[in-house]
C-alpha cells in the first residue's frame, strides 16, 4: 500500500479478519483509506448479524467492542 500508517482497535474490530475471515489485514487497511473506520465496523456488525449465535464462527459473545483509528504518516 502506498503511504505509511498505523491502525489501532480492540479485539472486537479485528473479528472481521480474526473470527469471520471476511477480509484479510491489506484489506483492513484499504478498505480504512477508502471508506474509514465507520465502514469497518459496520462490515464486523453485518458479520456478527449474520451469524448471531455463533454457530459458524464460534466467539464468546455476539458483539465485541468495536472502536478503530486509522493514523497516516
Amino acid at each position: 500500500l502506498p503511504g505509511r500508517g498505523a491502525c489501532a482497535h480492540p479485539d472486537g474490530a479485528a473479528r472481521l479478519v480474526d473470527t469471520f475471515g471476511a477480509r484479510d489485514w491489506p484489506g483492513v487497511l484499504r478498505l480504512l483509506r477508502a471508506e474509514g473506520p465507520r465502514a469497518l465496523i459496520t462490515e464486523v456488525r453485518a458479520a456478527e448479524a449474520a451469524d448471531p449465535d455463533g454457530a459458524r464462527f464460534p466467539r464468546g459473545k455476539r458483539h465485541d467492542d468495536a472502536t478503530v483509528a486509522l493514523a497516516e504518516l
